[in-house]
């Protein structure tokens, strides 16, 4: 079930999802640096920040995640264990504090894997684009300004625009 190329391996794993060797994260999730994230996949490159307020969308995961943990908690202190308010409110206050840190880190490496799929073919596919970029730039072509080509390195998408001689 949790092997490389499966959607939960990269989202529990906290892996890149496209390459699924990455690690999302600079620093374990113990040491409170919440959002020590690296930019880039240390392996195959790919951009974490998509584009600007991309990680909004992770919020309101990390919201669905805090409410459906934190209402499971209520309702089994309350209709298993029998405790009372004040019980129920402490061990909800415990888990949402404990679980803060890791729900932030989950809802962002769950949007990502949403939104970037495992591609076992990354490396090939990022020799070809650098191929591409290096003969257009014996051509004259100033692939680092005008050309869809200048963040597929990075990034890893595909993009439809075309290249203009400047």
């Amino acid at each position: 079930m949790f092997q490389k190329g499966d959607k939960l391996y990269s989202i529990v794993g906290m892996k890149c999802p496209r390459c699924h060797e990455g690690k999302l994260w600079k620093t374990p999730f113990h040491k409170m640096k919440l959002y020590d994230m690296y930019e880039n996949c240390p392996v195959c490159g790919l951009k974490y920040e998509q584009e600007p307020g991309f990680w909004y969308g992770a919020m309101y995961m990390a919201y669905t995640f805090s409410s459906g943990a934190l209402l499971i908690v209520m309702l089994v202190c309350m209709f298993v264990l029998k405790w009372n308010l004040t019980q129920i409110f402490t061990a909800v206050g415990i888990t949402a504090l404990i679980g803060f840190t890791y729900n932030a880190r989950l809802s962002r490496s769950a949007w990502l894997n949403i939104m970037v799929s495992y591609n076992p073919n990354w490396k090939k596919q990022n020799e070809e684009r650098e191929r591409k970029r290096a003969e257009l730039k014996a051509q004259g072509v100033n692939v680092d300004e005008v050309s869809s080509l200048t963040s597929q390195g990075k990034h890893g998408f595909e993009s439809d625009n075309k290249i203009f001689k400047v």
